[in-house]
């Protein structure tokens, strides 16, 4: 009487019981689960940031990695954030892989920081299309940014006032000119320059109001500004072939920082950029491979 009295109680509880530990061991996996993917796809996407410098050609590269690697995420952020943003950015872990066109100082390197070279792009004396100008000599350049040369029409250019552009800081471009250009080493901007934040707005300037005149790079940037023309410097142009002959002395070389070694798609993707066929692909935004 006894057993059968209590029974079905018995057998109840224990259902219930087995009900209860299946849905905790289910609820288990489905968190191991969650915890053990979706981090690692989330740290495997790669963000692309820094410099302007070569934008264009960076989103070319991804997109040709892309088309080879289906299944692994690289974003190029299209805003320029300077040199200064590259290395910050990455320190941050804002970023991947910061393009930068400088090299890194011995602190940077003591911060982990890694470099690699990607590109050579000229650095040009940058006008407006409509100003008639195809060539200046060194001593010519020199004063126009010294400002003792303030009129187009001291260079054989026509009359009008020449607007000469600078940036505050972060200038990389102008620093190729004081390395290589002998009457450039000490040279001070004149006293009418107008300062600039970034290499994008020395660029737009260049490209909208005609009579500007600044040092800038070339490659994708003045691409994407058909507005502005390079002039060559002593006779010399700034074409590809004469940068990566080392004719035209006047280029910045582009690279890569990382925090460390890059692992996982961020490898996979710099072996790719240093291709053979990635070296293709940037010399059509008019830049020579560094490697």
């Amino acid at each position: 009487m006894t057993a059968c009295r209590y029974g079905p109680n018995i057998v109840r509880l224990d259902v219930r019981k087995e009900m209860l530990m299946l849905k905790h061991i289910t609820t288990i996996a489905i968190f191991t689960l969650c915890i053990g993917i979706v981090p690692v796809a989330a740290q495997d996407k790669v963000v692309v940031g820094g410099s302007g410098a070569m934008t264009t050609a960076m989103e070319a590269l991804a997109k040709a990695y892309k088309q080879k690697h289906s299944g692994d995420s690289v974003d190029v952020l299209t805003e320029a954030m300077s040199t200064t943003g590259g290395i910050e950015g990455t320190k941050a872990d804002r970023m991947t892989i910061g393009v930068i066109t400088r090299a890194l100082n011995d602190n940077e390197k003591k911060q982990g920081l890694v470099y690699r070279p990607v590109t050579r792009i000229p650095v040009v004396v940058g006008v407006h299309k409509s100003t008639p100008v195809t060539n200046l000599s060194e001593s010519q350049v020199c004063d126009i940014f010294s400002g003792k040369i303030k009129s187009w029409k001291d260079v054989g250019a026509g009359d009008g006032k020449m607007l000469v552009l600078g940036r505050k800081k972060d200038d990389n471009s102008m620093e190729i000119f004081h390395e290589k250009m002998p009457c450039f080493n000490h040279l001070q901007l004149g006293p009418d320059t107008i300062l600039l934040v970034r290499g994008g707005e020395v660029l737009d300037s260049l490209a909208n109001r005609p009579g500007t005149v600044g040092i800038t790079v070339a490659g994708s940037a003045m691409l994407d500004r058909p507005n502005i023309k390079a002039v060559a410097i002593a006779g010399i142009s700034p074409a590809l072939d004469a940068v990566k002959s080392g004719k035209y002395k006047y280029f910045n070389e582009v690279g890569v920082v990382t925090v460390g070694e890059p692992k996982g798609t961020a490898k996979r993707f710099l072996e790719f950029v240093s291709s053979s066929e990635a070296e293709k692909i940037v010399e059509r935004f008019g830049m020579a491979a560094a490697h």
